[in-house]
């Protein structure tokens, strides 16, 4: 079940960084993280090639959740083999994090250190930022 939510997750961030944006300027973060040209145009290149890296795992993923829909759609699956593609799954799993992290670093690494201080706060609002749909969907906050 949770394969299900992790393959399109996958494929999206596989996607998004083989195909980037028409322009790969982002002028909100540009200006709050005050980036350089280059320092954008590398953080393209880390998302190009974190995508081409992650290309074979997601398709390897993708192969091992068809098998393993196909098998639990027998009448009698196999436990054994359901639970040898469920523990494949759940590697490839940990190495598209693997991959991901280490492609966090390596841009992490591209920004200054009064740059990289900006971050939490980026972060802590991703993190919040469903509470705050649901919030505004239930009245507790306006929408700008």
């Amino acid at each position: 079940m949770i394969s299900r939510f992790l393959l399109p997750l996958l494929a999206g961030a596989f996607l998004f960084a083989q195909n980037p944006p028409a322009n790969p300027q982002p002028p909100y973060l540009k200006d709050f993280l005050n980036l350089s040209d280059s320092q954008i145009q590398g953080l393209v290149q880390l998302q190009q090639q974190k995508g081409q890296a992650l290309q074979p795992v997601v398709q390897q993923t993708a192969q091992t959740q068809q098998k393993l829909q196909q098998i639990l759609a027998e009448p009698n699956p196999d436990p054994a083999t359901v639970g040898q593609l469920v523990i494949a799954i759940a590697s490839l799993r940990q190495q598209v994090q693997q991959i991901a992290s280490s492609f966090k670093q390596q841009a992490s690494n591209l920004l200054q250190p009064d740059q990289r201080t900006k971050l939490p706060p980026l972060q802590l609002s991703l993190e919040l930022q469903l509470a705050t749909q649901q919030a505004v969907s239930l009245g507790l906050l306006n929408a700008p």
